[in-house]
């Protein structure tokens, strides 16, 4: 779910973002064998990135405030604010504008849209009707961010009071982002040079 962290480390190959979004609606090796080596290389790196920040302590800890509340939710609503403290710390880990960053990844949405899985299509369809990515600055916006998630949602879900959770625990997560996003973005360095 955290989009914009995923987007903000896939760098500037259009293949490699690509491969990277829609990394989690491609299942088994034979699918990901007939893909360009670009978008494979992104799918690999997508699943790097959620392996290293399922294991990271400050993502733990960030999880583990949010459990009681949202359990099996607790990951995805994480993700999400996690993605709010990028927007919020933008230009102490990307170079490029945001609002260019935004504008760059709609338009290849819109350029590849055809050649996206189903799943991959039509969660790129609202990503851009809502414009997803600059709700994340706000807490209305991720007020509505989260009512749209919590709709597809399977089990009981607290996503649609998240913010109320979020302004608890705010200097807290927070914290665990900025403890949490230079070990990231150093991983994915370190990745792209051994892996890649």
């Amino acid at each position: 779910m955290n989009y914009l962290m995923h987007l903000v480390l896939s760098g500037e190959d259009p293949d490699i973002i690509i491969g990277n979004f829609i990394a989690d609606h491609i299942r088994g090796s034979r699918i990901i064998n007939e893909l360009p080596n670009p978008v494979k290389k992104g799918i690999l790196l997508h699943r790097a990135i959620d392996s290293y920040s399922d294991t990271h302590h400050s993502v733990r800890h960030s999880v583990k405030l949010l459990r009681s509340s949202h359990y099996h939710y607790a990951p995805v609503a994480i993700d999400i604010l996690y993605d709010h403290f990028l927007i919020k710390n933008w230009k102490q880990f990307v170079k490029i504008s945001l609002g260019n960053k935004i504008a760059s990844f709609y338009s290849l949405l819109e350029n590849r849209l055809d050649s996206l899985p189903a799943k991959s299509r039509k969660i790129s369809l609202k990503i851009i009707e809502f414009n997803w990515f600059e709700k994340y600055e706000t807490f209305e916006g991720l007020e509505e961010v989260f009512a749209m998630v919590d709709r597809r949602a399977s089990f009981r879900s607290e996503l649609p009071n998240t913010v109320k959770y979020l302004l608890e625990f705010y200097n807290e997560l927070e914290e665990d982002f900025l403890s949490f996003a230079p070990d990231i973005f150093t991983f994915v360095s370190l990745h792209n040079r051994y892996k890649m």
